[in-house]
């Protein structure tokens, strides 16, 4: 029985110091969306291209919030409906450069990297352009070169950890002529993130990713059934 209480007042103490953390979101730049699928999805679901990306990003934002305000309190650049959040959204994407890396980097988030790839990322409809060849299994990373900026979100918000969407990605499986032909081809959402403590340092990053039927083609419910998924793989690595 004392052995038990003693477990329970520890999982208590945990659970208190784990809700004290609080994350600051920073939802993936438009210039960051590669959607192959675009047109499809518009044109069935009655939208623009950019009303499509302004909804994805919301509901994305939205759903990571629902997966981790139960443990942590959570901040986003997207949901504060202030003047202040919009345009610290904005001068963060402007601030940022993109670059490939692995999980286990040791990344500083304002200070220059050893990797001499960093400078002049090209980037086409939403994909990153890299001198390296094979990139499936890299994490999209980011850098701000404006070191006083990442210190006044961290001050601003009373954030102690730092999520940042780097990319989103809608890819077709189009390898299969048969399936392309029918629409029964699988879709996959990916989405990169990285974390950083208050510090500045990289705690972690990866690829949350879900796949449905080529045949899905409401935003809707893309976005209702799917990017819920993406959201609670998120928050299972940063909790």
């Amino acid at each position: 029985m004392r052995r038990v209480i003693c477990l329970y007042l520890a999982c208590i103490l945990s659970s208190v110091l784990f809700a004290q953390k609080n994350i600051l979101v920073v939802p993936f730049d438009a210039k960051m969306y590669n959607n192959q699928e675009s047109q499809k999805i518009c044109e069935y679901s009655g939208v623009s291209y950019e009303k499509s990306i302004e909804k994805i990003r919301t509901d994305l934002d939205m759903h990571i919030y629902s997966a981790l305000k139960d443990s942590l309190n959570v901040a986003s650049l997207l949901r504060s409906y202030t003047t202040d959040a919009s345009t610290d959204m904005e001068i963060v994407h402007g601030n940022a450069t993109y670059f490939f890396s692995d999980n286990n980097a040791e990344e500083n988030i304002v200070k220059p990297s050893k990797k001499s790839s960093l400078q002049n990322q090209n980037i086409i409809a939403g994909e990153i352009m890299s001198v390296e060849s094979d990139t499936r299994n890299k994490i999209l990373n980011v850098k701000l070169h404006d070191p006083q900026l990442f210190s006044d979100l961290i001050q601003s918000y009373q954030a102690q950890y730092v999520v940042y969407l780097t990319q989103f990605e809608l890819l077709g499986d189009f390898s299969n002529p048969y399936t392309v032909a029918d629409n029964s081809y699988q879709r996959t959402i990916r989405v990169h993130y990285v974390v950083y403590n208050s510090l500045g340092k990289y705690v972690n990053g990866g690829i949350a990713s879900t796949s449905f039927s080529g045949k899905v083609n409401d935003l809707d419910q893309i976005c209702d059934q799917y990017l819920p998924r993406v959201a609670k793989e998120i928050a299972r690595k940063i909790k």
